[in-house]
């Protein structure tokens, strides 16, 4: 007797069977990406251990406090549990409810951990960046202060942060396995579908999404402008006169990239975030692709939600969350930013939904 399975051999809409698989390219990425971290993770241990003058801690997140040898220590299990997980998700083929609940649990530990091991240098050097390479051209100053960009420090939270999202879509593709979707769209394989995840239903919430995740980045952008402009907006004006040369970059560069998004998250649900506008010289009327959408906006929550969650932890430290006349605008804003990043992931992921279309993978659409 022989028998169909359906997850393995999925059926197209007219009836034929699908000859492309499902791959595992995400995963196997996964993995080896862990298996660095752990093989780095163990050096940096090493070495805080044997060295006289061990290493600084590499991060400058909510652990900050904790000593260094505990620290490398705490990465390295991170890694190693991280490694772990994707490994689990490349080669296990189990559909059992008890080590799937066990591994998604894992997996939001790792994130969780990922979270606290990130601040906002990730965020600050995306929106520093652009004001940054257009001085360089005429500041040998600015130029160095490239340097940043490969710093420890920048590298490490860097590197944190992708192999979350890597281990996070995993899961995903994973758990989409399990349930016989595709894991590519997500659709399952016996037609059924959320009502939510419908277009039509996903343009309805994820306007209210866009419209919050523009508010915050505006909110804060008008702050930093206005410093830019030399007025006082929640801060000292000693603080503000003050701000020259590289110090003027700062809300300069954080001012507009914060604007910028706010503009460019309301197309997420604005028909221009679909087609070209006309004033567009050469792609006027064309389609944009959702990538060039999905994965900035994607970047942009992703580092955001580390970055307010120790803006907010550097307020409580300093009393009453650190807000006064002339202080709330410097970090205030700031504690919008988790607000700001799940309504962002929502509104990308609305616009993916409205705009997957047919699936190479499975056919449906």
């Amino acid at each position: 007797m022989t028998t169909h399975h359906t997850t393995q051999h999925p059926s197209s809409p007219t009836g034929g069977t699908l000859r492309r698989q499902p791959s595992h390219r995400v995963e196997s990425l996964a993995v080896l990406w862990w298996v660095a971290g752990l093989v780095v993770a163990l050096v940096h241990r090493w070495a805080v251990g044997s060295a006289a003058g061990a290493p600084e801690p590499l991060n400058h997140g909510l652990l900050r406090d904790v000593p260094v040898d505990t620290l490398a220590t705490g990465v390295a299990v991170f890694a190693a549990v991280g490694a772990a997980l994707a490994a689990w998700m490349r080669w296990s083929r189990s559909t059992a409810r008890g080590p799937r609940v066990l591994v998604a649990v894992g997996t939001g530990v790792v994130l969780l951990a990922a979270v606290l091991l990130v601040d906002a240098t990730v965020l600050a050097g995306l929106g520093y960046l652009p004001a940054l390479l257009v001085t360089s051209l005429f500041s040998a100053e600015v130029r160095a202060s490239l340097d940043h960009y490969v710093a420890p420090d920048f590298l490490f939270q860097t590197a944190v942060l992708c192999g979350a999202v890597l281990l996070a879509v995993a899961a995903v593709r994973s758990t989409r396995r399990s349930r016989g979707a595709c894991v590519r769209c997500g659709r399952r394989h016996d037609g059924v579908a959320a009502a939510w995840t419908t277009p039509p239903a996903a343009a309805r919430w994820g306007r209210v999404a866009a419209l919050v995740a523009a508010a915050v980045p505006a909110f804060y952008g008008l702050t930093r402008i206005a410093w830019a402009l030399g007025i006082p907006l929640g801060y000292s004006r000693d603080s503000v006169e003050s701000m020259r040369g590289l110090d003027f970059l700062g809300p300069v560069g954080l001012g507009t990239f914060a604007l910028l998004g706010a503009v460019l998250t309301l197309g997420l649900y604005q028909r221009w975030g679909d087609v070209f506008p006309r004033w567009m010289l050469g792609l006027a009327g064309k389609r944009v692709p959702v990538g060039l959408a999905v994965v900035p906006a994607t970047v942009v929550a992703v580092t955001v939600l580390p970055a307010g969650t120790s803006m907010i932890a550097l307020g409580l430290t300093q009393g009453v969350l650190g807000l006064g006349a002339e202080t709330w605008g410097a970090v205030g804003p700031a504690f919008l930013w988790p607000l700001w990043s799940l309504a962002l992931g929502a509104a990308t992921y609305a616009y993916w939904l409205r705009r997957r279309g047919i699936c190479p993978a499975c056919g449906r659409g």
